[in-house]
């Protein structure tokens, strides 16, 4: 066992530090395994490991994702079409946009949702043609208004776009027939309304 080569993992993190390990007894396949763990384990403080063996060889594991930031944005989709409410979820998907997706089914329930003390959504997406409370309603009522409110909404009434933007809606935009252009709009949304102000706070 005294005769197994020592390997080294050098840990390398975000500001160049490097962290010094060594694995004696392991065989070359271990200690790759032994680097993604601590990659992983690590949550984002290395950027990669260099796995150095006796003979001067060494190879560089790095991290497979992006290092982990703050947590998914919370999505609020006030939709009661189930249609509609899963091709948004799919959209998401597709684009690759990490959101938490809540759904209520109508005006009664988001009102409801959002006087939550623990809910602080992100972003919320409303359809005006929702029943028991009104879109229209549900933006009255919901004061103050700290998250963006987009509509995203099948009406192409002029009335129905001012009415929204008065109330506080920071954007109206309309469903594509278009299944492609439906999903683009989604994640344009997301993008505009979540994303950038992530990456500019």
């Amino acid at each position: 066992m005294n005769n197994e080569p020592t390997i080294t993992l050098q840990c390398v993190s975000k500001n160049g530090r490097r962290d010094t390990t060594k694995l004696t007894h392991h065989t070359l396949p271990v200690a790759r395994e032994v680097a993604k763990w601590v990659l992983h384990a690590g949550n984002g403080l290395y950027s990669e490991i260099d796995v150095c063996t006796e003979d001067g060889k060494s190879e560089t594991i790095r991290s497979t994702g992006p290092a982990p930031t703050a947590p998914a944005p919370e999505v609020l989709l006030v939709e009661d079409n189930a249609g509609d409410a899963l091709l948004i979820g799919q959209a998401l998907t597709e684009c690759q946009i990490s959101v938490h997706l809540h759904i209520a089914r109508d005006g009664e329930q988001a009102l409801q949702i959002l006087k939550e003390p623990d809910f602080k959504p992100d972003l919320i997406i409303l359809d005006l043609n929702i029943p028991k409370i009104s879109g229209h309603t549900v933006l009255s009522l919901y004061q103050p208004k700290k998250t963006a409110v987009i509509v995203f909404t099948a009406s192409e009434n002029e009335t129905d776009v001012d009415r929204a933007l008065s109330l506080g809606a920071r954007e109206y935009v309309y469903k594509p027939l278009d299944l492609d252009d439906y999903k683009d709009a989604v994640c344009g949304i997301v993008h505009r309304w979540v994303l950038r102000d992530k990456s500019m706070s």
